[in-house]
């Protein structure tokens, strides 16, 4: 597994200079949990903030942006799709496939980000999490959240 340069978590607004604001996504009614997306020349990022009484929890993960299109295929003509109709074999939970020499794994999971909501993990294999470095970049977004953010942010990137 090649490491990539690591980018900076965005969690500052000097951090966040390089890259495009895209959307904000609130959770929870809280607001204790925030997505936000950015975007720059080669990357898009997904970074999460979760509010803690203590201390808070920040993550991201960082995909190429030539990993887009994939994603969104495999999503609606892949897992989406009955395997009648050309979608992936019902006992195939997860794709992998390599962007810019970027490793990155699509998983199906039953509990994406909240308990008993299907969807997906992400997984940027190449690069490192910035919770805990021995571990990759993941991100789970529910099917939800898949179709009514997500799809809709990759048609405004102009992947189609």
């Amino acid at each position: 597994m090649q490491t990539m340069n690591e980018i900076t978590l965005l969690n500052t607004v000097a951090a966040r200079t390089s890259y495009r604001h895209l959307a904000d996504e609130q959770l929870d009614d809280a607001a204790n949990k925030l997505v936000q997306y950015f975007t720059g020349d080669k990357l898009l990022i997904i970074y999460r903030i979760s509010k803690g009484k203590l201390y808070d929890t920040e993550n991201q993960l960082e995909l190429p942006l030539t990993a887009l299109p994939w994603l969104k295929d495999t999503i609606i003509n892949g897992f989406w799709r009955q395997p009648s109709a050309g979608g992936l074999p019902k006992d195939q939970h997860s794709v992998a496939a390599t962007f810019s020499g970027e490793e990155i794994l699509l998983g199906r999971s039953m509990n994406a980000g909240d308990y008993a909501k299907p969807g997906f993990k992400i997984v940027n294999k190449s690069r490192k999490s910035h919770i805990m470095a021995s571990r990759p970049q993941e991100f789970q977004i529910t099917d939800e959240r898949v179709e009514s953010v997500l799809l809709p942010l990759l048609s405004q990137l102009g992947i189609t």
